[in-house]
């Protein structure tokens, strides 16, 4: 499973510093009465964890992934030309896939295709030691199915909230020998407000319990291998696009889906289509008032050109209405959504999504994507409506590898995600599918890193964002269009930067601390209201698995 020794280092785990304990002591001191809340919130978790296992199998297509140096790791190397080119632009990604990506990079090393600096080696062992049921398994060693459990106990606080309180992370696959897997992941916090509000809707995602606790259950799904192709039914969320930070077309800012996912690969493309229920809005715009039902159906194909260049295309459609329900015309994986609603003489709301990235040299890769909701190319009496995401990164700073810089620039036009007709916004319980700037906004992010070691990371980063008055309920009602500025109106002008603490062993006690400093200019769209803030979030967890 290992690389050849006589090409690597041997790892040395990292060991936190004095004064990172002292602070850990303070906080847990401070924040007494939290812990005993987590205490007992998470007891009858600890004594589960703690029960006697009678072997570690494998679940190769379920995720039981909390940590964010996984996809960090992975990107990195990708970017370094250490595991050639993968699928990298759809997510989320299994831990088969992962385990294929850790083996190619194993090849491309011991072949000497590719020469990493001692700290990609470093990261690249602990995704071994991470990934080694799926390794071993992939290698003959290991051919049972079987059931995992992973969780995380939590003190943690939000940027929006600065209150620290207790949280819990769990997971639990079952692997019925291959040709069925079984996944639930959950999250049990009290931040009630978890996902960013834009839009009105009717129904409710998340209802606090007692002391304002929610449960979260993000993803539950049936996977099925079907040949070269996988079925997923349940719930889920999805993520596809080029960037680290955001996608203009499908990202995590919105509450996961329940819908049924197909996806097929052949060779260097990769397909994927889908089709899933959204929230129900009021349709209170015009002479009758009614509860309008919604759907939301996505294809896409991913093609990885050669090592160096990806590029990919999406359609997406958003449709529903007070007597529309699930259209099969719309579970076609290949028939055009355009085509179909056009000839049905429909008004649904279809999107197209263009992305590409490039690795000119091994540590420099740029890339893009283009969403195309509303764009008028034979006549312009109607504004376009467009977003667009940009970005690069650059890891050859040093020759250690271990400093590296992170760009990335979105902006998301005044119509964008809207409609003519209400309910074929494109939100899910009120918050936007898309980038989670929202509309009628543009930010710019660039951040700087060092890895310490393969567990710890230190972030510093500036972040420029202006937000118009416009919002995603804000649809073209026949406007002068071309008189109207980009952000329009009193435009909110934020200023911020700040530094962020990694520190991710692999089952153990962890450490993530974001510090912000912002500057916020007509705040809300208020002319002359100006504001400086202090944003804190910070979690410290620890993290456990086990087999059955």
């Amino acid at each position: 499973m290992g690389l050849n020794r006589a090409c690597i280092k041997s790892y040395k785990r990292s060991i936190a510093p004095r004064s990172t304990g002292r602070l850990i002591a303070l906080q847990c001191v401070s924040y007494a009465a939290y812990c005993l809340r987590l205490l007992i919130f998470s007891a009858g978790v600890i004594a589960f964890s703690f029960f006697p296992v009678s072997a570690v199998t494998a679940a190769p297509d379920a995720v039981l992934q909390f940590d964010e140096w996984v996809n960090f790791t992975l990107e990195k190397m990708e970017t370094d030309g250490v595991t050639g080119g993968f699928h990298r632009h759809t997510r989320p990604r299994t831990r088969r896939q992962i385990a294929e990506v850790i083996r190619r990079a194993q090849r491309r090393i011991a072949d000497g295709t590719s020469r990493p600096p001692a700290i990609t080696i470093e990261l690249l062992e602990k995704l071994e030691r991470e990934f080694a049921p799926e390794l071993d398994r992939m290698s003959g060693q290991d051919d049972a199915g079987g059931f995992r459990a992973r969780g995380a106990i939590q003190l943690r606080s939000t940027r929006d909230n600065s209150e620290i309180g207790p949280a819990y992370e769990g997971a639990f696959s079952y692997d019925a020998g291959g040709w069925m897997t079984f996944y639930q992941e959950f999250e049990v916090a009290d931040f009630p407000e978890k996902y960013p509000l834009h839009g009105s809707t009717a129904s409710k995602y998340l209802k606090p319990w007692r002391g304002d606790f929610t449960a979260d259950f993000k993803r539950v799904f049936l996977r099925f291998p079907i040949s070269r192709f996988e079925m997923l039914v349940g719930r889920d969320q999805l993520f596809w696009g080029t960037g680290f930070r955001g996608a203009v077309g499908i990202s995590d800012e919105s509450p996961p889906f329940n819908l049924i996912l197909l996806t097929g690969r052949f060779g260097k493309i990769r397909g994927l289509s889908f089709t899933a229920q959204l929230d129900q809005i009021w349709h209170d715009e015009g002479p009758r008032r009614y509860l309008a039902s919604r759907y939301l159906a996505g294809h896409r194909l991913d093609y990885q050109i050669n090592d160096r260049v990806e590029v990919g295309v999406t359609e997406l459609i958003v449709y529903g209405g007070e007597s529309r329900r699930l259209e099969w015309v719309y579970f076609n994986p290949i028939l055009p959504y355009y085509a179909s609603q056009f000839n049905a003489d429909e008004d649904d709301n279809v999107m197209f999504l263009f992305e590409g990235a490039v690795r000119p040299v091994d540590g420099f890769r740029l890339y893009g994507e283009l969403l195309m909701d509303d764009v008028h190319y034979i006549k312009a009496d109607d504004p376009n409506a467009i977003a667009w995401l940009g970005g690069l990164e650059w890891n050859r700073i040093l020759e250690s590898r271990r400093l590296g810089i992170r760009a990335e620039f979105a902006r998301v036009n005044r119509w964008a995600y809207t409609h003519l007709i209400q309910e074929h916004q494109f939100t899910h319980f009120g918050s936007i599918i898309g980038h989670g700037i929202g509309v009628d906004a543009d930010v710019n992010y660039v951040e700087g890193y060092y890895l310490i070691n393969a567990d710890t990371r230190v972030n510093l980063f500036i972040e420029m964002e202006r937000q118009g008055e416009a919002g995603v309920e804000d649809r073209y009602t026949g406007e002068d269009f071309r008189s109207i500025s980009f952000p329009s109106g009193t435009v909110e002008r934020r200023h911020g930067f700040g530094f962020q603490l990694v520190y991710e062993p692999i089952r153990a006690w962890q450490l993530d601390v974001t510090y912000q400093h912002a500057y916020t200019v007509n705040k809300d769209s208020q002319d002359g209201m100006n504001q400086n803030s202090n944003h804190l979030e910070f979690q410290f967890r620890y993290l456990w698995e086990r087999g059955f």
